[in-house]
């Protein structure tokens, strides 16, 4: 499934996708696979169910992140 992170809390380390489908899936860092991502960043999930919440997603991968929000490879535009 695919869907944009709303909102993602780096010091608790959770966060917020919601999917294509319309529903808000929780995101515990654990199930980002090594993955950065951050507010407004597009990705592909699988979902999945556990006790707490029948919305979860796991194998979380970044599809696009914003130019603005990239972690890596910041474009620096040179003034003068």
């Amino acid at each position: 499934m695919y869907g944009k992170v709303t909102r993602y809390l780096h010091d608790r380390k959770f966060g917020f996708i919601r999917g294509e489908d319309g529903n808000m899936y929780f995101v515990h860092h654990s199930k980002l696979n090594g993955e950065y991502i951050d507010d407004g960043y597009y990705v592909s999930f699988k979902p999945f169910q556990n006790d707490r919440s029948d919305y979860n997603a796991r194998n979380v991968m970044v599809i696009e992140a914003p130019e603005r929000k990239r972690k890596h490879g910041k474009t620096h535009k040179k003034h003068g």
